[in-house]
C-alpha cells in the first residue's frame, strides 16, 4: 500500500475559508471572541476545524501565533493605507475619514467579531508586544491628521481612533461578516463614524469621499499585487 502523504482530516471541512489557514483563524476567531484566550486550546481549535492537532501546527506554530495573526490582520492593512496615503497630496480631512472607514470596514467585515479580542485580559502580556507596537503606531497616525485640522493642544484629536472602534460594538458575533468586503462600496456604518469624526472636529466633510476612500484602498492592493 502506498504511503499516506500528509495528515487526513477527522472529517470533511466544516469552517469558512478556502485554504486550511483560513478554516482555522475562523474555528479560532469563534473560539477567542466567544470563550477568551486562556481558556481556549489548540486542541479545541484543531476539534472545531476537523483536523488533527499536529496538522495546525503545520500553518501555525502555537496559539499565541493565531491570536497574533488575527490582531494583526485588522490593523496591518490600516496602516499599509496610511503610508500610502502619507504620498499623497490629499487633504488631512481625506486622509483622516479614509482611514476611519477603512479600519472600521475592516471591523464589521470579518465573520467573526474580532475586534472583541482587544478587551481580553491577555493583551497585557509582553508577548503580544507586535500587536501593541502596531496599535500605537496607528492611533498616533490618527492623532497626528487630527492634529492637521485642530491643532496639537486639542483634546479632541484622541477621539477619532477611539470613535472608528464604535464599530466593535455596532455587530454581532454570529460567524457571519455583517458587511462582507466589496470593491465598490463601504458599510453604511463605516461612513457614519467616519462622518461623524469630522464632524466632531468642526470640519467640512470632502466631497466624493467614498469613492476617494476606494479609490485609494485599491491603489494599495494594485501596488501589493
Amino acid at each position: 500500500m502506498a504511503n499516506t502523504v500528509g495528515r487526513p482530516r477527522k472529517q470533511s471541512p466544516r469552517r469558512k475559508g478556502a485554504t486550511a489557514r483560513e478554516e482555522i483563524l475562523d474555528a479560532a476567531s469563534e473560539l477567542f471572541t466567544r470563550n477568551g484566550f486562556a481558556t481556549t486550546s489548540t486542541h479545541d481549535i484543531a476539534n472545531a476545524v476537523g483536523i488533527r492537532q499536529a496538522s495546525l501546527y503545520y500553518h501555525f506554530p502555537s496559539k499565541r501565533d493565531i491570536f497574533l495573526t488575527l490582531l494583526m490582520g485588522t490593523l496591518q492593512p490600516s496602516l499599509d493605507l496610511a503610508s500610502d496615503l502619507a504620498k499623497t497630496d490629499e487633504t488631512a480631512a481625506v486622509k483622516l475619514w479614509a482611514l476611519v472607514a477603512a479600519e472600521s470596514r475592516i471591523l464589521l467585515s470579518t465573520n467573526w467579531n474580532i475586534g472583541r479580542l482587544y478587551q481580553l485580559p491577555v493583551l497585557v502580556s509582553e508577548e503580544f508586544q507586535e500587536y501593541h507596537e502596531a496599535r500605537r503606531k496607528l492611533e498616533e497616525i490618527f492623532r497626528g491628521l487630527a492634529a492637521q485640522i485642530v491643532g496639537d493642544d486639542d483634546p479632541r484629536i484622541d477621539l477619532p481612533f477611539h470613535m472608528t472602534l464604535a464599530a466593535i460594538e455596532m455587530r454581532d458575533n454570529t460567524g457571519t461578516a455583517p458587511y462582507p468586503l466589496v470593491d465598490d462600496a463601504l458599510p453604511a456604518p463605516s461612513v457614519t463614524l467616519a462622518d461623524a469624526v469630522l464632524d466632531v472636529l468642526h470640519t467640512d466633510l470632502p466631497e466624493r469621499r467614498t469613492e476617494r476612500m476606494l479609490s485609494l484602498v485599491a491603489q494599495v492592493s494594485r501596488e501589493e499585487n
